[in-house]
């Protein structure tokens, strides 16, 4: 199972499918947000096996860190996790699937269970859910293209179909060689999700002003997105609410250790860490954040380095 490499501009930093997306308001998908509590980091040894990732997933997440993603420098990785709610985390880390099928009634059974998916390597699959919640998830799937191979206003037209059910799109996979979509809806709350697509612009203070423009409208940057059309940033949002998003870009750092300094330092003001990306072509790396206001639910967290 392999989450399709959609991202044209991010750089190399964050480079597994660790995802994070449940700090908002509690019970509804989530449990902090990332305006209203600090944002604490660390950053650990990658596991090298199966029983070691889940071992060290459960000791952190009962610890109220929830694991983000193996960050790369240097040609060597480390695991990169926050605590920014009150809360702890149980992991289930399973078996890769090998049909869209089989990987898709693991993702349902799991929802149905509270878990969310989470993302994924060779160590397997990776599911998440709040310790003690009730919160379950129904979760489907829609058959879709290779990155870049459909037009934007298809994938808007989709995403936001979904969307206006409740569903959010959850990742963009492939199995087998069978491109598809996973949308996941919560139990809890009825929200409804949103998205759109905006070419890039020629500096970085007229992209970030424009993140911050979307964002007083209450659109989070999810990802670039490379479509049929051209390569696009990728923006959504939560209309069942009024949240507000502000980004802020910082110096890239060149090791785990540091970037888990800059977003403390970050995080003590209610910043959390969107990633490294480059924001203009031809640009240099950047070190991302985003302040989120009056938000609750998913699109309030720290998350996966491709948007999840």
């Amino acid at each position: 199972m392999i989450r399709r490499a959609m991202v044209v501009w991010l750089t190399a930093v964050l480079v597994a499918c660790g995802g994070g997306e449940d700090a908002g308001s509690g019970g509804d998908g989530g449990d902090g947000g990332t305006g209203s509590r600090v944002h604490r980091y660390q950053e650990l040894a990658t596991a090298g096996t199966t029983a070691e990732f889940r071992t060290q997933l459960n000791a952190q997440g009962a610890l109220g860190y929830r694991y983000i993603s193996e960050v790369a420098y240097n040609g060597g990785t480390r695991a990169l996790f926050v605590n920014d709610a009150s809360v702890a985390y149980t992991y289930e880390v399973l078996d890769v699937k090998q049909t869209v099928a089989d990987f898709v009634s693991q993702a349902v059974t799991q929802g149905q269970r509270g878990f969310r998916y989470t993302g994924g390597d060779t160590r397997g699959v990776v599911y998440r859910k709040v310790t003690n919640a009730t919160e379950t998830f129904t979760v489907e799937k829609e058959d879709s293209t290779a990155i870049g191979g459909l037009a934007s206003a298809a994938f808007v037209a989709q995403v936001n179909a979904r969307g206006a059910n409740g569903f959010r799109l959850g990742a963009e996979l492939v199995v087998g060689g069978t491109y598809f979509n996973l949308y996941e809806k919560s139990s809890v709350g009825a929200r409804k999700y949103e998205v759109r697509v905006e070419d890039p612009v020629a500096s970085e203070s007229a992209q970030l002003a424009r993140f911050d423009a979307y964002g007083a409208s209450g659109y989070r940057m999810r990802t670039p997105h490379a479509f049929a059309d051209g390569t696009m940033w990728l923006f959504e949002r939560d209309t069942s609410q009024s949240a507000t998003f502000r980004y802020f870009a910082d110096s890239a750092v060149a090791s785990a250790a540091a970037l888990v300094a800059q977003a403390n330092a970050q995080g003590t003001s209610g910043r959390g860490l969107e990633g490294q990306l480059v924001l203009v072509n031809g640009g240099v790396p950047r070190d991302l954040y985003v302040l989120a206001s009056s938000c609750s639910g998913v699109l309030c967290d720290v998350r996966g380095p491709f948007g999840y």
